[in-house]
């Protein structure tokens, strides 16, 4: 595994607060651009975004010489994906709609090789193509960042078991979806949201494990999560930096030249 990706589950576990952004358009140049950032990690959407294989392939040697760790939300948590997606080279998994603390343990199971997991073993481009299979493998169960995203409310009546699991390294709120599946989409003020969203950060942080939103909010919104216990920030996207950047140069345009 790279150093970046063990490092970065070393910040997680210390108590940092680490700043990353949602990658989403498949593009060479666009992955470029997010890979050089800065950015401590990256999320690659390939759950709602229109990912290939091909084009994630290309994503990552993006983040080739970077210190920036891309992680892949998978399209569902599944071994074939997750597995997919590791051998590409992610060097962290978050998986949507886990549930239950089975499938919090099918997908720790999926991001680990035998005998502690069942990940099928083809490491392609994850081991340089060969070149570094030994040292890939010898880091690869520890050093893969694991991450369930929780969108349904019930499931916080398993949280405090799935956090006890061993190998995960943070936990992901979907607010809309967590709100959906109460039937109030986007009502993050219901209140049944907020005690699902307050259960759920107490727990994290009695056993000292980070969340992350699952959603980019502004500087406001985020300290408001850090307070509450959030350490895993996301603060913005790259087609929210284009569709702002393109309105507002538009807008300013505008108003400099005037009918």
């Amino acid at each position: 595994m790279s150093a970046r990706s063990l490092r970065l589950k070393a910040q997680l576990a210390s108590g940092r607060v680490v700043i990353g952004s949602w990658l989403t358009v498949p593009d060479a140049a666009v992955a470029e651009i997010m890979a050089d950032a800065g950015f401590d990690y990256v999320l690659i959407d390939t759950e709602h975004a229109p990912w290939s294989l091909e084009s994630l392939q290309v994503a990552m040697l993006a983040f080739r010489g970077v210190e920036t760790v891309p992680i892949v939300r998978v399209p569902w948590n599944d071994h074939v994906s997750i597995k997919q997606a590791l051998d590409l080279g992610a060097e962290g998994i978050m998986a949507p709609m886990v549930r239950t603390l089975a499938e919090a343990k099918t997908l720790l199971a999926a991001c680990r090789y035998p005998p502690q997991g069942s990940r099928g073993f083809g490491p392609r481009r994850a081991s340089a193509y060969g070149r570094n299979t030994d040292a890939y493998v010898a880091e690869a169960n520890c050093g893969v960042i694991v991450i369930p995203q929780l969108e349904d409310v019930h499931t916080v009546d398993e949280i405090d078991s799935i956090l006890a699991l061993d190998g995960i390294d943070a936990l992901c709120i979907g607010p809309n979806d967590l709100s959906g599946s109460i039937g109030a989409m986007r009502q993050h003020d219901h209140p049944v949201v907020v005690n699902a969203i307050d259960r759920t950060l107490a727990a994290a942080r009695a056993r000292n494990v980070a969340v992350c939103a699952g959603v980019t909010l502004p500087a406001e919104g985020q300290r408001a999560w850090i307070e509450r216990g959030a350490r895993m920030i996301l603060v913005t996207s790259d087609i929210e930096l284009l569709a702002r950047g393109a309105t507002g140069t538009l807008e300013a345009a505008r108003a400099a030249f005037p009918d």
